[in-house]
């Protein structure tokens, strides 16, 4: 019985906390008519889709989106080769509605270590390249549900 009645109170604190997903987007305020890619067009694109539930024909705004993708090697080892990479992601997001235009940036950046096979770094470059666009993505919908 005590098991039971913890249980219950821990259940109803967890319900109850209010947690909400940041892709809802059916209590935002923000909505844009038209939407545009610039720079690197499949990073630019991968955002717009997914800002894709914010599009609305009624929309005040035009979204202009502008992504640059770099990847540096940081360090070499004593034969030359790369040991360590720094990749970067850098969106500049740019709303028009009318006559006023609001500008904000996003860089993520990270550095990770270079892997024997080129095919396993080129699959864990891929993976590391969408969880980049992810953040960016995540960052541009609260900046956008402060609007």
């Amino acid at each position: 019985m005590i098991k039971f009645t913890k249980f219950s109170i821990i259940f109803l604190l967890l319900a109850s906390c209010g947690f909400q997903s940041i892709y809802i987007s059916e209590k935002s305020d923000f909505n844009f008519k038209k939407s545009s890619a610039v720079g690197d067009i499949k990073i630019s694109n991968n955002i717009i889709n997914n800002l894709n539930s914010l599009k609305n024909a009624s929309g005040e705004y035009e979204l202009i989106i502008e992504s640059n993708f770099k990847k540096d090697v940081s360090s070499k080892n004593k034969k030359g080769d790369p040991e360590v990479f720094d990749m970067s992601l850098d969106v500049n997001l740019t709303l028009k509605k009318d006559d006023e235009i609001l500008r904000n940036r996003f860089v993520e950046t990270l550095s990770y270590n270079n892997l024997k096979s080129k095919f396993e770094l080129k699959q864990y470059e891929n993976n590391l390249k969408s969880n980049l666009i992810e953040k960016i993505t995540r960052d541009i919908l609260i900046y956008l549900g402060s609007i």
